[in-house]
């Protein structure tokens, strides 16, 4: 048989020496770099290699059942190769896993767990792979034979060339199924790859051309560009074709979408100084096929942002995006990203975070950090500040949202001092003097204890000091 053979790094030694006992068998071993020759292209030999081989061996560790791993992009493009692993995959448990953490793919066949020795026993096992079933053989015979009889000559190569394009098409559904999925998990380039290969066939089913767009428009909303790397510039023409072949039979709210992600590429494009097409020609074009495109708004609110920040004009573009409730996570993403990197927004950022907590939406934990760098760390040491943060939202509302973004039970140890002077002073503002002065004279008397942030301990005392102030006095 020819097998691949599935690891994380850390099991090299392991896979070497499975890889030699296996060959002493007689099996076709492909153990993935070791096989590659110079200057080829990796990722399409590695698949290649999948989508030649009879069996695939799956080395399980917690490494290898990673989000993002390696193993889990080959394990995607083994699915392609069997739709069902049953006789063709075979998972190996060679560290301690849990088995919740395998993929339904690797679950849905019995997991190999070596007693002893884990060489001995994969190989035994691998020589069980892929033997047909007593019978099988001559239950596709009988079954061709009738078909044949019954159609005759002509009609039974009509009725298996149309089969046969229908499995083609079913495969290929299939295959797109997978390679969405891959995308999904952050591996574009090797899906939109796989997805443009499937489009490229003759008469490629509709599913496959649209998991193409899909994944093109997914990559650009998560496009990351890492200095000396990867550039905007570089991935965004590698979708902007699809996109731009997609637009030619969409309509009404797909059109938007394809244009309005055609404008982003140009965005993105142009924040690394490449001139290019005005991205709001696209997102004008994108409102005319949509009026209530939640991409198009967005992005276009995002951009106004940039800079001073023309705030006044992107307000009406987001709240179009949230009301239209689609992809509201990535809605959010802009407004918080494009607010929270200046001062005058960060009120306008947390208004964006109240109305995720009424909606009982979920803010990620870089959103969580930013807003406390941004909105709260240092507004109680700066006497402007504070003031602009209280007068953020009714009182009440700015400390619902402020105990719903860091429950006091999720707060670091470090960060805890500061985050008591904080909700004592929203305490207070909402109207709950009393409360307020007794968790500040508590917070005084265990900085004092413990020698805490000095910072903290003075600002804590100077409030203490203007809450014992007469009303209206300095």
């Amino acid at each position: 048989m020819k097998i691949f053979l599935s690891y994380p790094s850390a099991q090299r030694d392991l896979a070497e020496r499975l890889a030699l006992a296996l060959e002493a068998e007689r099996h076709e071993v492909f153990i993935d770099r070791s096989d590659l020759a110079a200057g080829d292209a990796f990722h399409q030999t590695l698949r290649e290699a999948i989508l030649g081989a009879d069996g695939l061996v799956f080395l399980v560790t917690p490494e290898s059942v990673a989000t993002g791993s390696y193993a889990l992009a080959e394990l995607s493009i083994a699915r392609q190769r069997w739709r069902r692993p049953a006789g063709r995959v075979l998972p190996v448990l060679v560290a301690p896993t849990p088995i919740a953490a395998l993929p339904p793919y690797l679950r849905a066949v019995t997991l190999l767990q070596p007693r002893g020795d884990a060489v001995a026993e994969i190989v035994a096992a691998v020589a069980r792979l892929g033997r047909p079933g007593p019978g099988r053989g001559r239950l596709v015979v009988a079954v061709g034979a009738a078909a044949a009889l019954a159609l005759g000559g002509a009609g039974f190569l009509a009725w298996r060339g149309a089969e046969r394009e229908k499995l083609v098409a079913r495969r290929a559904v299939a295959e797109a199924a997978s390679a969405r999925e891959l995308c999904e998990t952050g591996d574009h380039a090797l899906a939109l790859q796989q997805l443009n290969e499937l489009a490229g066939h003759e008469k490629p089913p509709p599913e496959v051309i649209r998991a193409r767009e899909d994944c093109a428009m997914t990559w650009l909303r998560e496009m990351r560009a890492t200095v000396g790397k990867t550039t905007f510039g570089e991935q965004v023409a590698q979708v902007q074709p699809v996109l731009a072949q997609g637009l030619a039979g969409a309509t009404g709210e797909r059109a938007a979408d394809l244009r309005a992600h055609l404008g982003w590429g140009e965005y993105l494009r142009g924040r690394e100084g490449n001139p290019g097409v005005d991205p709001t020609a696209h997102w004008k074009r994108a409102l005319e096929e949509d009026a209530r495109n939640a991409y198009a708004h967005a992005m276009w609110a995002r951009q106004l942002l940039d800079g001073a920040g023309f705030l006044d004009e992107a307000k009406p573009h987001f709240a179009q995006a949230v009301a239209s409730a689609r992809d509201r996570p990535f809605v959010r993403a802009l407004q918080l990203g494009g607010t929270l990197g200046h001062a005058a927004l960060t009120p306008y950022a947390l208004t964006v975070a109240d109305e995720m907590r009424r909606g009982g939406e979920r803010v990620e934990r870089e959103q969580r950090e930013r807003l406390w760098s941004a909105a709260f760390a240092s507004a109680m040491f700066h006497a402007d500040e504070r003031a602009a943060l209280l007068a953020a939202l009714p009182a009440a509302d700015l400390l619902a949202t402020f105990t719903w973004l860091f429950p006091a039970g999720e707060v670091r140890e470090d960060r805890r001092p500061l985050w008591r002077l904080v909700k004592a002073n929203l305490d207070a503002s909402a109207g709950h003097p009393a409360a307020a002065r007794a968790d500040l004279e508590a917070l005084v008397r265990d900085l004092r204890a413990s020698k805490g942030p000095d910072r903290v301990l003075d600002e804590a005392r100077r409030t203490l000091e203007r809450m014992r102030r007469p009303a209206g006095s300095r």
